[in-house]
């Protein structure tokens, strides 16, 4: 896609949804989103110049690549704001989700969302499998392995098969920010500090589609639910054996730590001469260690030349950028450092409405 990275694909579709609606009801909307590397350049892509709607992105400062920063900080267009958060992913969405639950805020500005909390992003990405499996599935079953942070590719893989996919195992790749493999695993659920590693995207130990899966295992009850969610928010939640027995029908996992990450980018592009991102390196070292090769897709996230540094470290050459993209070195960045602070966040939102 536009950005070079596989958010692009759902959130074209999303944004042309937007400007149809908009266009039929005549309302002006505020979109508020978080990104961890990926999400925010392919929203602005998707959203910047359209009418009647403004696009916020929060990106944590200084934790992400800086190529994944000029992809969204270089954009004139009025209706784009970029926001750098003092802290890390998790914050970011943490101030996403409280904006969205604080309703007077939220009706006042008119605001949505195009994080995968966003429905129709899980739809749009159900759709990977599908084309995946009519490639090369031959009516065999597949594993699919997603490297991800936040659970969304990959419960959009979980809704494919139960569409009626032919799904065998859903692969969950984590770097060390291992809440799932964790999770998933052995049924730890607690959050530990957020490292920061050369897989920027997975920086994170809040998942939030997590949630999504839980209130399918726990019988679609939003009562039930509700009181798990708290009890991850207290930080003392551990999965029942049962319902993690039903995740594991479904789902493994597995962690690459940093160094098995460069060498996986390494062995790669020795054997194949491709050379892969760190993220699709963790997606592709996952399904080898847990010896599931066979009959295995693995989703890949995005351009290597997005993580410079890894790929030095791996091959000691630099990807570069596309031609196409090679502008954003050369235009001035555009975005507004702020404190992990939600009333600073909303006064800058507001600000930025009705000036």
């Amino acid at each position: 896609g536009p950005t070079l990275a596989f958010k692009d694909i759902a959130m074209q579709l999303i944004g042309n949804f937007y400007q149809y609606h908009l266009g039929n009801e005549q309302k002006k909307i505020n979109i508020i989103v978080a990104t961890s590397g990926d999400t925010g350049a392919a929203a602005i892509d998707a959203l910047k110049g359209k009418k009647n709607l403004n696009v916020f992105v929060l990106h944590p400062n200084n934790r992400i690549s800086p190529v994944q920063r000029r992809l969204m900080t270089i954009h004139e267009e009025k209706n784009v704001f970029n926001i750098a958060i003092e802290g890390n992913f998790d914050d970011c969405q943490n101030l996403v989700k409280a904006m969205f639950n604080d309703e007077k805020f939220s009706s006042s500005i008119n605001m949505s969302g195009v994080n995968s909390i966003n429905w129709a992003r899980i739809v749009a990405q159900a759709v990977y499998y599908f084309y995946a499996y009519f490639k090369i599935g031959n009516g065999q079953p597949l594993s699919f392995s997603v490297p991800t942070g936040n659970f969304g590719d990959i419960y959009a893989g979980y809704l494919a098969k139960k569409l009626g996919l032919p799904v065998d195992k859903l692969i969950v790749a984590t770097n060390k920010n291992d809440i799932l493999h964790r999770a998933i695993s052995g049924g730890d659920y607690t959050q530990k500090k957020v490292e920061e590693t050369n897989t920027p995207s997975m920086d994170i130990q809040i998942a939030s589609n997590f949630e999504r899966l839980l209130y399918d295992v726990k019988d679609c009850n939003s009562d039930v639910t509700k009181d798990v969610m708290s009890r991850i928010k207290n930080n003392t939640y551990q999965i029942d054996n049962s319902d993690l027995d039903e995740i594991k029908k479904n789902f493994t996992s597995e962690m690459l730590d940093e160094n098995e990450t460069i060498q996986m980018i390494k062995d790669i592009n020795k054997e194949y001469k491709v050379v892969v991102d760190p993220h699709t390196a963790v997606g592709i070292g996952a399904a080898k260690k847990l010896g599931l090769e066979q009959n295995c897709v693995v989703l890949s996230t995005a351009h290597p030349c997005k993580f410079p540094k890894a790929i030095e470290d791996a091959i000691s050459k630099t990807e570069e950028l596309p031609d196409s993209l090679k502008y954003v070195y050369d235009r001035e960045e555009k975005f507004e450092v702020i404190s992990n602070d939600i009333n600073k966040v909303k006064e800058y939102v507001i600000n930025s409405i009705w000036n």
